[in-house]
């Protein structure tokens, strides 16, 4: 019998309306170990996150160790300037890879995200979407299982035209990809978005599939569909899904946690 992993999706959302937030949010909650025992609860062999803030990742990073390690860069970089600069420090993001499996290499790359045409700079600014997109690529290496090109992302999520770019961004990584991919993230869209189910038609033509969870992610989706997806290799099986709900889980984001539990047939 082939070895199952879990691997999962997590928007954590930013608190950036607090000051310094490091994972202590204003009812004294502990979010850095509240995450800890989601991992650890739910057997988490890789979970991608998103929105994950500089002062909190430190004191995750001290949390989940030693059994997890955590991987990624700031969409703003790490400058000393940028941490001096509050604008761009409380919304510095990553979309960080957590992972208890050896990591053989970690890239953070950036997407598309600046508009050419000068309606679309303005669009973008009054929409508040003018800001970078990255995804992380983490070539993890799992025991009976092998090695898998783990790409998390986060997209735009007002401007078609640069979302529609940073999919095409992403269908090049993943097509380009000497190892088996699995793509999670925020992608700011559902299946009614004729653009995303032409993302998902083309990833399956080289060999992908979405993992068929069509239950809400984010609690403020006025449709009741996920904008939280799973992409995996067709080759895989898919053995369960959860849209985790635990209730110590309610205040910890406005997105629900996506895991799928997949074997090799």
């Amino acid at each position: 019998m082939s070895k199952s992993i879990i691997i999962g999706s997590l928007n954590i959302q930013n608190k950036y309306k607090l000051t310094d937030y490091d994972g202590l949010d204003e009812k004294g909650n502990d979010n850095a170990q509240l995450l800890n025992r989601f991992l650890i609860e739910n057997n988490i062999d890789i979970l991608g996150t998103q929105e994950l803030v500089r002062d909190f990742i430190e004191r995750i990073k001290d949390t989940i160790k030693p059994k997890y390690k955590m991987y990624g860069n700031f969409r703003f970089g790490s400058s000393k300037l940028v941490r001096k600069l509050e604008i761009f420090d409380k919304f510095n993001e990553t979309v960080s890879v957590i992972t208890k499996h050896s990591v053989q290499k970690n890239k953070t790359v950036t997407l598309p995200w600046f508009p050419m045409n000068p309606k679309d700079i303005y669009k973008s600014i009054k929409c508040g979407s003018l800001r970078p997109r990255v995804a992380t690529m983490t070539l993890i290496d799992i025991e009976d299982f092998g090695k898998i090109n783990f790409i998390n992302t986060h997209l735009d999520h007002k401007m078609s035209i640069i979302q529609i770019k940073q999919m095409n961004y992403l269908y090049d990584l993943i097509k380009k990809s000497k190892y088996p991919v699995v793509l999670t993230g925020d992608f700011n869209m559902t299946l009614n978005f004729p653009r995303f189910r032409k993302f998902v038609e083309n990833l399956n033509q080289i060999g992908y599939i979405r993992v068929p969870n069509n239950e809400l992610t984010w609690k403020k989706q006025k449709d009741k569909l996920p904008i939280d997806h799973i992409f995996i290799p067709n080759s895989w099986k898919i053995e369960e899904i959860a849209v985790i709900k635990d209730k110590y889980l309610n205040h910890f984001s406005d997105h629900y946690p996506l895991l799928v539990k997949v074997s090799k047939k």
